[in-house]
């Protein structure tokens, strides 16, 4: 390696968790699959990794945030002669014929919130088939997402609601274009051990799905469970489970955690000098820190451009199994550590998130943020590569 900031990615990590979670779901409910969430670019992870993982795992069902994430997942997989069973949108696709033309070409499922929505789907479709750019018969698979709680994107679940809200998912069903195979619905505070939250989702989602039943309606793939939800509530389990941070192998919150999982990202930078602070010194923009004694520091060349952010400032970097405390703020390409008493030199590697996940958490309690977010926040400027490429 010759770079000084590396992201490695542990593919035998990244198949372990995938492995052990989806054989912990089916110990629970044998019919249940294992949805990967791969948004973005699986959780920062890389898809060019992970996704040909995942499929060699024996993942074939998908999860995304948008188009241009759903067609990189398709082409992954068709490069390689494979082919996902789904492919799932979870937000907003803009109802453009450029977009419908690729949907329902590359087999991508689409989520739909509102009856408005699906018309605009239904109705470009219609125009594309009149048009003879899709064929007569083309249709757009689509999973209905309800609002149990979120209160972001959804069909309504209030009880004063059921009647009108299954009404209008009878509606979407009957538009020409569209094929509904799917409905889930997305917990608030499943990572929440006290909150009662997640009984009262699961309850306002199955009144929707059972009335839809009860009307004809029958969904050949429902989901409501999320990382936290796999860890906690095998009840509520359905067709299929989604399955985010722990792929990963990251806790969804402090609460919530499963000592089986092996992170999959070590994120590393090298030391590109080592010098002496004197007492009174200060260090980095606005001179917050200042040396009350002699001291022995190292620069590291990994700032918030790279996605170690100012916030990360009180945190800490790991070498060998030590802490090294961050000293003043963060850079947008460097930062400082102290290595008074410690036996390193220029050119070795420090670990910023380190193999066993103890420092990304240190980090994110220092900054006030998730796991979540710090994975994401890595910027493309850090290379990703495989961990046995090391």
């Amino acid at each position: 390696m010759t770079e000084k900031n590396i992201a490695l990615i542990s593919v035998d990590a990244l198949q372990a968790n995938f492995r052990y979670l989806r054989d912990k779901i089916t110990a629970k409910s044998p019919s249940v699959a294992a949805m990967c969430v791969v948004k973005a670019d699986a959780y920062g992870h890389s898809v060019d990794i992970c996704v040909p993982a995942l499929y060699a795992a024996g993942a074939r069902h998908f999860a995304v945030s948008s188009i241009e994430e759903a067609s990189q997942i398709y082409g992954i997989l068709d490069a390689e002669n494979h082919a996902a069973k789904t492919i799932l949108i979870l937000g907003y696709t803009p109802a453009e014929y450029d977009n419908i033309k690729t949907l329902v070409r590359e087999g991508i499922t689409q989520t739909v919130f509102s009856l408005d929505y699906a018309r605009a789907l239904s109705e470009a479709i219609v125009y594309l088939r009149e048009e003879k750019v899709l064929s007569a018969g083309a249709a757009l698979a689509c999973h209905i997402k309800l609002d149990s709680g979120m209160n972001r994107l959804g069909f309504d679940t209030h009880e004063d609601a059921v009647e009108r809200t299954v009404a209008e998912i009878l509606a979407v069903t009957n538009l020409p274009g569209l094929s509904v195979t799917g409905v889930f619905s997305h917990f608030a505070c499943a990572d929440e051990l006290e909150s009662e939250m997640t009984n009262e989702q699961f309850a306002r989602y199955m009144r929707v799905v059972d009335a839809c039943r009860a009307a004809g309606v029958q969904f050949a793939e429902k989901h409501i469970c999320n990382s936290a939800g796999a860890l906690r509530f095998p009840s509520m389990y359905q067709d299929m489970v989604r399955l985010g941070i722990v792929l990963y192998g990251l806790s969804p919150s402090g609460e919530v955690t499963d000592g089986n999982l092996r992170p999959v990202m070590r994120l590393c930078s090298r030391v590109g000098h080592i010098h002496t602070v004197h007492a009174g010194d200060c260090i980095s923009y606005g001179a917050e820190f200042c040396a009350k004694s002699e001291m022995r520091v190292a620069t590291i060349p990994i700032g918030y451009a790279d996605g170690f952010i100012r916030a990360y400032k009180n945190g800490t970097v790991m070498y060998r199994g030590k802490t090294l405390p961050i000293l003043g703020r963060i850079c947008m390409d460097q930062c400082v550590v102290d290595v008074t008493d410690v036996d390193i030199a220029v050119g070795d590697y420090v670990d910023i998130f380190d193999a066993h996940g103890e420092n990304i958490e240190r980090l994110c309690r220092a900054a006030g943020t998730i796991n979540y977010e710090a994975l994401c926040l890595v910027s493309k400027r850090v290379r990703r590569i495989p961990a046995e490429e090391k």
